[in-house]
């Protein structure tokens, strides 16, 4: 393998962060709950379903919300909510992860 092989790779700042998909953060909050509870996927799923219902937003949002509450980071900017990130804490979680 040639040196101009790797000297063609674009530098790591240049790299664009990719936002997750659906899919990932479904499943990133779904693990959340499993490894903070020690559910299965369908009582993840359950609980997700049942904070969404309660508080009268998407499943997504309800799962983006648990993600961003468990990393503390701010929403991503391709993420428009119509209320601050912090608004949608829910005390189901916030007691979950203080522990």
């Amino acid at each position: 393998m040639s040196n101009d092989v790797l000297e063609a790779a674009p530098p790591a700042h240049s790299i664009p962060h990719r936002h997750p998909d659906g899919r990932e953060v479904l499943a990133t909050a779904k693990g959340i709950l499993i490894a903070s509870r020690g559910y299965g996927d369908a009582e993840a799923f359950e609980e997700l379903l049942d904070v969404s219902r309660h508080h009268h937003v998407s499943v997504m949002r309800a799962a983006k919300s648990l993600v961003e509450l468990a990393t503390r980071r701010q929403p991503c900017p391709s993420v428009t909510t119509p209320a601050p990130s912090y608004a949608l804490e829910f005390t189901e979680w916030t007691t979950l992860l203080a522990r």
